[in-house]
This record gives C-alpha cells, sequence and structure tokens, in this order.
C-alpha cells in the first residue's frame, strides 16, 4: 500500500509487530480450540469404551483397574486426553501472554497514532493504515 512509504520506519515496523502478535494469539487460539475438542473426543470414547466392555464388571477397584490396563485402546485414549490436557493447560497461559502482548501493543499504537503520527500524516493515509488494520482485525481507532 502506498500509506507504507508516508510513515516512519518506527511506525511500519510497529504496525508490522502489531500484526505478528495478532496473527500468534490467534493461532494459538486456534490450537486451544482443536486441543479442546481432541480432549472432548478422547474423554467421549473412552467412555463408550469402558461402558459397552468393561462397565459390567462389579467388584474392587483393583479389577477394575486391571480390566482397563488389560485394554490397550483405552490405555492410548487416556494418554491421549492427559497429554492434550496438559497441553491445553499449556496453551491458556500462552493466549493470556499474547493477548497481554498484543493488547498492550495495540493501546500503544492507539496512542502514538493519535499524537505523534496523526501530525505528520493526512487523513486519507490514517484512513488507508487504518482500514489495512481492520482487515487483519485490528482496531488502531480506539482503546476500547
Amino acid at each position: 500500500m502506498a500509506w507504507r512509504e508516508l510513515v516512519p520506519n518506527d511506525a511500519r515496523k510497529t504496525f508490522e509487530t502489531l500484526i505478528d502478535r495478532k496473527r500468534k494469539w490467534e493461532n494459538c487460539k486456534s490450537r486451544a480450540v482443536f486441543c479442546a475438542l481432541l480432549c472432548l473426543f478422547c474423554f467421549l470414547m473412552f467412555g463408550i469404551v469402558y461402558f459397552r466392555n468393561i462397565g459390567t464388571i462389579h467388584g474392587s477397584f483393583a479389577k477394575l483397574y486391571e480390566s482397563i490396563m488389560s485394554s490397550s485402546f483405552l490405555i492410548f485414549l487416556l494418554a491421549v486426553f492427559i497429554v492434550s490436557f496438559v497441553y491445553l493447560y499449556w496453551l491458556a497461559k500462552e493466549i493470556d501472554k499474547a493477548k497481554k502482548k498484543y493488547e498492550t501493543l495495540r493501546i500503544e499504537t492507539v496512542d502514538k497514532f493519535d499524537t505523534t503520527w496523526l501530525k505528520s500524516i493526512n487523513f486519507e493515509t490514517r484512513s488507508e493504515i487504518s482500514i489495512e488494520m481492520n482487515s487483519y482485525d485490528i482496531n488502531i481507532d480506539y482503546k476500547g
């Protein structure tokens, strides 16, 4: 776009960093959704297989534990569930961290955009920048 030549280098770098942080945040969120669905699928499959094959066993916990450990498919489902759940927990922390970094930079960008860059660029250029940032779902018009 033409606005890239009209803004200072630090502004261009800030916009590129803002886009990168937004992409990282969105990427983490999509991985978390996939991981949550995998957890749910493993949990449901474990329940279905367990009640279909093993749920008829009545007795002690040792018999129940032995019957679960004898089924390699149930062990596999349990392992995938645990790994995906731990990864989902880690992703939740990454999402929070990525969101904080993104929001901090976005607020700084709005502040700079309203003060420094507004004086050095015209309205059409500002409008072009806003339109392009909105295409990435980044709001640089107000902090809210």
